[in-house]
């Protein structure tokens, strides 16, 4: 992996009542962040395999793991530009491999295991190896997501909000319907690419809040199991 691909992530939970003092600092921050896209709805179907050992490594925060997950934009029915992702970190480092794929999840007739074995097909044979056997669908994750970047353009911050999960586990065909939301709060990512962890670690240190470690998808999977 060519370090230019490499990518510094810090998580930053934030409750509702502090989400208006958390724009304030961005946007008055001598970096001076802008939005820098248009808001959208992000979509992510995520994958394990039988004994969950993707949740587990999550859970218990191993230098080196990663995800599984196929992500659309939009609407949550509408899955016909998806890409197949796979999430690599290692040591607060990370880097994605993303192949589109064609994935659609609003046909009826198909089950799960119909639409991940059309997904696995679509690979090409040298690609099918970074796919091993997480071929489970655990649960959708659904959420709004705002864009800003630092006026020197080293520095991105994202904010996702309404954040829900659809259980797909022992599911026969996807549910797309009977949400849950994971809490009151938004998560505020801070993002910079290898090479600029200076810049990142001084705009840390001025934040109102600390860093903290998160996963939408360990957070998912334990608000399903305790429902």
């Amino acid at each position: 992996m060519d370090t230019k691909d490499l990518r510094f992530e810090v998580k930053i939970p934030v409750p509702l009542n502090q989400l208006e003092e958390m724009l304030i600092w961005l946007r008055t921050h001598p970096l001076m962040f802008r939005n820098r896209y248009k808001d959208r709805y992000i979509n992510s179907l995520y994958l394990d395999n039988p004994s969950m050992s993707i949740y587990e490594e999550n859970l218990s925060g191993v230098s080196r793991r990663r995800k599984v997950r196929i992500r659309w934009y939009k609407a949550l029915n509408n899955t016909k530009k998806a890409c197949l992702e796979f999430k690599n970190r290692l040591s607060g480092k990370g880097y994605k491999l993303a192949f589109p794929i064609d994935f659609d999840i609003s046909n009826s007739i198909m089950n799960w295991r119909e639409h991940i074995q059309g997904s696995y097909s679509q690979l090409k044979e040298l690609d099918k190896q970074s796919w091993g056997n997480e071929l489970s669908p655990i649960l959708i994750c659904r959420y709004h997501r705002q864009y800003f970047e630092s006026a020197c353009g080293l520095v991105r911050a994202t904010i996702d909000s309404k954040i829900h999960v659809y259980d797909q586990r022992n599911q026969h065909k996807p549910n797309i319907e009977k949400g849950v939301s994971l809490g009151e709060y938004v998560l505020l990512e801070l993002k910079a690419s290898h090479g600029y962890e200076k810049e990142l670690s001084a705009l840390i240190a001025t934040c109102p809040l600390r860093p903290s470690r998160h996963s939408k998808y360990v957070l998912g999977v334990r608000t399903l199991f305790w429902r």
